[in-house]
């Protein structure tokens, strides 16, 4: 988004003419492989030079070989029987290249970069010898297609990314180094770097809109204009989506558009995330409304949307004409396909502004009053102050040097994964400000109480003015965070990162808001000694009561008792060291089974056990060496094709997740367990690094055990 006087401009991946730069930050990154041909194709040839696609070859497939981002750009040499419209995908997994929308969209989180995986660019003459870039970076990717879609042929120069993520051709000049007898273990086999992920942006100061009208003026540059309202922005669920689709002018429409999804002068409506599917994220459309009149590109239009949360009743107008009024109980969907954590919002929440592939339109003079008393404004805002509106919408550029898990789509520092990428980053790259910034974010929203985010957004306003606003239940005593065994992980990061930089003046400059989250940990000690985080409501590890949060509890406060010890607070590390204490005895009393020969995952299921729960124990000395070697051995109870299920009473088919099996290889390899180690290596990391269709990048989330 930018400022341009009257309002602010909302694109969404619009292919545009403008000077490269910038360069000298990063450089640039080009493509390793190129093959032509009509479909894709991972058979590619050496890039060395320019490339052309016509009738006969109209596909080009790109390889850079491993993850890169950037901001895509080209250079023309020759277009003919031109305009030329080229369509552009982008892909982490070699396989997405063949599907509608790519491996995207990519909707959790707000960003400068793109959210859509496909975007069309139209060339003519004019652009010849002119380098020409995308609007919006790409955060992630390996894979990248040129198709053809109208003219006779066009050649490129050069293509590739103005670098948003530094440039190592050479991985080998990383400062960590790893070796192995096994080559498909390898450090050049994995990935690295630190990418942003976007969506449409959503206000965090309209958090709690409720029972409003909103009114704002609208103006479709190309394509339509979509309209968020209903957001739950404290636990970053769902939505309203609303598409406004113009009347599609010949000299500005491009020949791939989606007419089916979006037709033109309609009004499309969508609960979720968006108006199509994405990993993990399911979206339902609602319905299709015509505009009574032909909706023209660059005409400013007032719009109206009347909320009734009490109701749940919507009611869309523009240009005075009412669209639609419905009803979200009445369309057909049900509360479990609507919800996501458990919510599902009837109209309450937040507002935002944005766009589908392709698309641009500006919006200004955006106000909410009261549904009951049109005098009392709710929200307003101009929308023509960039500095404004940018990092209240969530497109912030980096505040801060960030360590994040996901390439493509995330925007989120999830705070549990920092217990694996803090040790990569201590034995890869070694930027300990990265990993000193990704604090700085957590700082920002950490609650009153202690409790930090387990996902804390990196693209707000920073410093944050209104953190309590991104907390489950917010304006309420009670308001909390999910995922707080997070915290948990969270501080045996830090606990990694003292170990590989021993940061002091660090960990002390921020030691307050450390022994905060500390003391909020230990407050939730139960009166059975265990740590009980079941009121948080979604916890990742498994029972809030149960094993693995108790053993990861014990190494955490072991651990910071360590840390304590190195600054000099002596006394908080013994008050942590006793507390562990008393934790892991509670634990043997309470969770160790001797006729499963195992720790249970939870009191009230004690013939269930788990891998988190085995890995923890071993990882926090809270087993001794004859509890080990029957855990251990308990583990070909969990154990399938290419690793190693969850729990005992996981369905035997479901997809195993190496986040998990991460933990547990950490502690195979720390206790000597050698062949369980290599079993995992060889299975579930190799099935990873070894495809080539996938090993640059993928939703590693889970793995089937079929392997894809």
């Amino acid at each position: 988004m930018r400022s341009i006087g009257v309002a602010v401009l909302l694109t969404s991946a619009l292919g545009a003419v403008c000077l490269a730069d910038n360069l000298d930050k990063y450089g640039v990154f080009g493509p390793k492989k190129i093959a032509l041909g009509s479909t894709p194709s991972m058979d590619g040839q050496s890039f060395s030079s320019g490339f052309t696609l016509s009738t006969e070859e109209p596909l080009a497939t790109l390889d850079y070989d491993y993850e890169v981002a950037g901001l895509p750009y080209f250079l023309v040499s020759s277009v003919s029987n031109g305009p030329v419209e080229i369509e552009l995908k982008y892909a982490e997994q070699f396989p997405a290249l063949s599907l509608n929308y790519s491996d995207g969209p990519s909707q959790f989180t707000t960003s400068i970069a793109n959210s859509r995986r496909v975007e069309t660019h139209r060339f003519t003459e004019d652009e010849i010898g002119a380098t020409i870039t995308s609007v919006l970076s790409q955060p992630g990717q390996r894979w990248q297609s040129l198709r053809l879609l109208t003219g006779d042929s066009i050649t490129f120069e050069t293509v590739g990314l103005q670098a948003s993520v530094e440039v190592i051709d050479d991985l080998t000049n990383l400062p960590g180094k790893f070796s192995s007898s096994n080559a498909n273990s390898s450090e050049e086999n994995g990935t690295y770097g630190l990418w942003p992920g976007t969506r449409p942006g959503i206000s965090y100061r309209t958090w709690n809109l409720t029972d409003y009208v909103l009114t704002f003026e609208s103006q479709i540059i190309r394509g339509g204009a979509g309209y968020t309202i209903a957001y739950d922005l404290t636990g970053n669920r769902d939505g309203v989506q609303i598409h406004l689709s113009s009347e599609y002018p010949s000299d500005t429409t491009f020949s791939n558009i989606n007419t089916t999804l979006f037709p033109a002068n309609t009004v499309t409506l969508a609960y979720g995330y968006d108006f199509v599917n994405a990993t993990s994220v399911t979206s339902y459309i609602l319905g299709q409304y015509d505009v009574p009149f032909n909706v023209k590109e660059n005409v400013w239009y007032p719009v109206e949307i009347r909320v009734n949360a009490t109701a749940g009743n919507i009611v869309f107008s523009i240009d005075g004409k009412q669209v639609f009024d419905i009803i979200l109980t009445e369309m057909g969907f049900t509360d479990d396909q609507l919800s996501f954590y458990g919510y599902a919002s009837r109209g309450e929440g937040a507002i935002g502004f944005g766009g589908w592939q392709d698309q641009a339109s500006y919006v200004r003079n955006v106000t909410a009053t009261s549904l009951s008393d049109s005098s009392k404004v709710l929200y307003s805002t101009p929308m023509t102050d960039e500095s404004v509106v940018v990092p209240e919408f969530g497109g912030q550029s980096n505040a801060h040097g960030v360590c994040m898990d996901g390439a493509k789509r995330d925007r989120y520092i999830w705070l549990g994964d920092f217990y694996h990428t803090t040790r990569i980053m201590g034995v890869a790259n070694s930027k300990p400000e990265q990993i000193a910034g990704t604090w700085e974010f957590l700082f920002e929203y950490q609650a009153d109480y202690g409790q930090f985010s387990g996902f804390a957004p990196i693209s707000y306003q920073s410093p944050m003015p209104l953190p309590e606003v991104f907390l489950n239940d917010a304006g309420k005593v009670d308001a909390y965070y999910n995922f707080p065994d997070y915290v948990i992980l969270g501080m045996i990061g830090l606990v990694s990162y003292m170990d590989y930089f021993d940061d002091d003046a660090f960990v002390k400059a921020h030691w307050e808001e450390f022994t905060r989250a500390m003391t909020w940990l230990i407050g939730n000690q139960g009166s059975n000694r265990l740590i009980d985080l079941t009121k948080y409501v979604v916890v990742f590890l498994g029972p809030g009561a149960g094993m693995a949060v108790n053993a990861a509890a014990v190494q955490c406060l072991d651990g910071m008792a360590v840390v304590a010890w190195a600054i000099g607070d002596l006394e908080s590390a013994n008050s942590w060291l006793q507390v562990a204490a008393s934790v892991k005895t509670a634990i043997n009393e309470l969770l160790w089974n001797d006729t499963l020969g195992n720790y249970a995952v939870d009191v009230s299921t004690p013939e269930v056990y788990g891998v988190s729960a085995t890995a923890f124990a071993l990882t926090s000395g809270v087993a001794n060496e004859t509890q080990i070697k029957l855990i251990v051995d308990g583990l070909e109870g969990l154990r399938q094709g290419p690793g190693y299920l969850d729990s005992s009473d996981t369905d035997i088919t479901a997809h195993i997740s190496p986040n998990t099996n991460g933990f547990l290889l950490d502690a195979l390899l720390q206790h000597g367990y050698t062949d369980q180690a290599v079993f995992l290596f060889d299975n579930l990391w190799d099935a990873m690094i070894s495809n080539e269709n996938f090993r640059s990048g993928a939703s590693w989330e889970y793995v089937a055990q079929s392997l894809y």
